[in-house]
């Protein structure tokens, strides 16, 4: 009998851990393997607790070991993963999931959002089928998935994304992430007008296209240059086809309000063409460890490091004439790279609202089952010494966010026409 028992057991832990692997769990190691390097790796290279004051880092690390073991899919793992990492409050450290739960649980609905106002409101409908069943820009929405807009953005994305500033966190919440989810579930939205619809994540999406680069000439011979992003294939390449136009405009819109980021060598080179004098990009450091010092109780160390030199093309080449930059909470990254130096060269006046602020080079680890965690490992600063990064860089003139998607455009019009 007691072998009978043995063998049904046996049989039992079999089928219990086919399931588990069906199911794609990971094993308890692999999970504390996966959360210690998650906190060994931003102990080592984070440069920025000092941000995070009230952060006992060490502590947190402990609380989350029995929430990790708590799993019971690795979906849920990397959701736990992603609740440590963001305690770092940086938007350029921050725990990725492996491409296929991506796929299948962070899909998006086709639609964009954004908050004004303390208010939710549709920027984009990018589906046909939806704009045939009412869905319109404009609308605003209250409620999601049965909860109060607000509520539901607090608890279902908020604890699992990664932003360095109060601007940075609004945009992820209410831009980047909030029709994200299982494609499997439709995102349910309810409108101020108590319109309801259904919003399938498996819906495709209108390909319009967002070009690196994208040149116009408005009215009175104004040319608007937009920068999507310093990354991609032939950056400097793109650029180059469209200067000749660029160089015929009489006054010059640099728009790099919703920049993703990218290279800072591809936004110096472009911020060469429009300026006369050398400038000096952002200052930096990086963190020191030297165990001889820890021994002997020392602080961390740090290596301070100075911008680097631009210099202007020659004078045939550059465009001379007046230009204002527009900025917002979505200018990221290399774009604020971009920002730094045109700040510092007294180039022309920038507009909108303070940036993102984050910025840095992230250092990246493989995490179990194919994710990744990246850690921000270098500390920007203007060259001037200010800090940015965790405030944002403020514009010369603040612009408020409307509805309007032209109202920072507008807004520029309006400065340039003063300036000669």
């Amino acid at each position: 009998m007691k072998k009978l028992m043995l063998l049904i057991g046996l049989i039992f832990c079999l089928k219990s851990l086919h399931a588990q692997k069906k199911s794609g769990n990971l094993s308890n190691k692999e999970k504390i393997y996966g959360l210690s390097k998650v906190w060994k790796e931003a102990d080592k290279n984070f440069v920025f607790f000092d941000q995070v004051p009230d952060l006992d880092w060490d502590k947190a690390y402990q609380e989350f070991i029995p929430k990790i073991l708590a799993t019971n899919s690795t979906y849920e793992y990397y959701k736990q993963l992603q609740a440590f990492c963001s305690l770092l409050r940086d938007g350029h450290t921050r725990v990725n999931l492996p491409r296929k739960l991506r796929e299948t649980y962070e899909a998006t609905a086709p639609i964009k959002t954004t908050l004004v106002d303390g208010k939710v409101f549709i920027t984009g409908v990018l589906n046909d089928t939806l704009k045939q069943q009412g869905l319109q820009e404009g609308m605003e929405i209250v409620g999601v998935n049965g909860l109060d807009v607000h509520k539901y953005v607090m608890k279902n994305i908020k604890p699992f994304v990664f932003y360095s500033t109060p601007q940075d966190m609004e945009t992820h919440l209410y831009d980047y992430a909030f029709s994200k989810g299982p494609i499997d579930q439709p995102l349910r939205i309810k409108t101020s007008k108590n319109k309801q619809f259904s919003i399938s994540r498996k819906l495709s999406k209108s390909n319009a296209h967002n070009p690196t680069f994208s040149f116009r000439v408005l009215d009175n011979n104004i040319g608007y240059l937009k920068i999507s992003r310093f990354w991609g294939k032939n950056v400097q390449a793109k650029f180059d086809s469209i200067y000749p136009d660029v160089k015929k405009v009489k006054k010059l819109i640099i728009d790099v309000s919703e920049n993703e980021g990218g290279n800072s060598n591809y936004a110096h080179y472009v911020l060469q063409h429009f300026v006369a004098k050398s400038f000096e990009t952002s200052r930096w450091k990086t963190l020191m460890y030297l165990p001889a010092y820890a021994s002997w109780g020392w602080n961390t160390q740090w290596q301070d490091n100075s911008g680097d030199i631009i210099k202007p093309l020659k004078e045939s080449r550059r465009f001379t004439k007046p230009v204002v930059v527009l900025i917002s909470e979505k200018t990221y990254s290399a774009g604020e790279d971009f920002v730094s130096a045109f700040l510092n060269t007294k180039r022309g006046v920038v507009i909108g609202r303070p940036t993102a602020g984050t910025t840095g080079n992230p250092i990246g680890f493989k995490l179990p089952a194919k994710g990744w965690v990246q850690i921000c490992s270098k500390r920007d600063y203007l060259s001037n010494g200010k800090e940015f990064v965790g405030y944002g860089i403020a514009p010369n003139k603040v612009i408020k966010k409307t509805k309007n998607k032209n109202h920072l455009i507008e807004a520029a019009v309006k400065e340039l026409k003063g300036r000669s």
